[in-house]
């Protein structure tokens, strides 16, 4: 198990949000549906209660996906990808009720899409090496700089090379 980055954590806490608004939804569309726009003969496919029941299901699953994403696994990476993609269909068949909220969620599914395909797995162990060999540069530029005073005719002004202009 990998330790999770910050594009994890940031990927993560959207799948469960959006999961947890997707059950919100989801128990909305089951107990009030007149709280919506649209009345279920606008519904584009499905009534309510169908609509209801599947986004429960779907808002669980995930927000759960969400929290493997952190363990840093791969089949957590592309289901995520996967369900989220499928999220935002689903939110465009559910437009007519919440036009700006589904326009809203949308934007966000595809905001976990970047996050889970940006590629955080190899360029995390690129960023691993390259900041061990920063610190390395930065050590040993802090040795030479806490040194001690600087050695006699290193520097151009000390040499006695200096020129003089006349204008």
């Amino acid at each position: 198990m990998r330790t999770a980055n910050g594009w994890q954590y940031f990927v993560a806490t959207l799948l469960i949000v959006i999961g947890c608004v997707n059950i919100v939804q989801g128990l909305v569309a089951l107990f009030t549906p007149e709280f919506y726009v649209a009345t279920t003969a606008d519904m584009l496919v499905f009534g309510y209660g169908f609509w209801g029941v599947l986004l429960v299901l779907w808002g669980g699953l995930l927000a759960v996906i969400g929290l493997a994403v952190l363990s840093g696994q791969t089949w957590a990476r592309a289901l995520g990808i996967v369900l989220a993609a499928v999220n935002a269909l689903a939110q465009l068949a559910f437009v007519m009720a919440m036009p700006v909220w589904s326009a809203f969620v949308i934007a966000v599914d595809i905001l976990v899409i970047y996050g889970l395909s940006a590629g955080w797995s190899s360029s995390q162990a690129r960023h691993t090496r390259a900041s061990h060999e920063d610190a390395g540069v930065y050590r040993s530029g802090r040795r030479a700089a806490h040194a001690g005073p600087p050695r006699q005719g290193s520097s151009p002004e000390q040499t006695g090379d200096r020129r003089e202009t006349t204008g």
